[in-house]
């Protein structure tokens, strides 16, 4: 009996392999669909009016203010010298901004791959004061970081891929 315990691991080993890119499903399924960018929508930085928080990042207190990441968004600016009662007051736009430090008056983040660079000083007007290019490699994502599922295929024409998003998708192609 145990001459054959590992022929049997080795057939389930085979049998529940399934080679990448295969088997298209069709409906809908939880899969990864790629968000895709251009150059120029990661470049447009910009102060905007406050607004609701999307994707709650990590939060920097500076002074009487505070700041929140909305994860690839841009950064909340909050007057926060009423603890009581912290107020939004403006949302610095930079697409694809997932960290966010301070030292001294400078704040830093991440412009996807770049580095850029604000003085705060003035927290009712950041200045962009340095971009450093390439300072964060992209990594190449022709597939979700993931195992064992499936996902839309990336389209090179719409862009490049800057991260997944979990969602339903209809008949995907593309299998990992």
């Amino acid at each position: 009996m145990s001459t054959y315990i590992p022929g049997i691991i080795l057939l389930v080993f085979l049998v529940s392999c399934t080679p990448s890119n295969s088997d298209p499903t069709e409906g809908q399924v939880d899969g990864y669909a790629p968000v895709y960018a251009f150059a120029t929508d990661v470049t447009n930085i910009s102060l905007e009016a406050s607004r609701t928080t999307g994707s709650a990042g990590k939060i920097y207190a500076f002074g009487n203010f505070l700041l929140q990441n909305d994860l690839y968004q841009g950064i909340h600016i909050i007057d926060n010298s009423n603890r009581s009662q912290p107020t939004k007051t403006a949302f610095l736009k930079v697409p694809f901004s997932t960290e966010i430090a301070i030292k001294g008056k400078y704040l830093y983040t991440n412009n996807l791959n770049d580095l850029v660079v604000f003085d705060v000083s003035n927290m009712s007007r950041p200045q962009l004061i340095k971009r450093v290019e390439n300072v964060f490699p992209l990594v190449e994502q022709t597939h979700p970081p993931f195992l064992s599922t499936q996902f839309e295929c990336v389209d090179p024409a719409k862009g490049m891929v800057v991260r997944w998003e979990r969602k339903r998708i209809t008949n995907p192609k593309c299998r990992r």
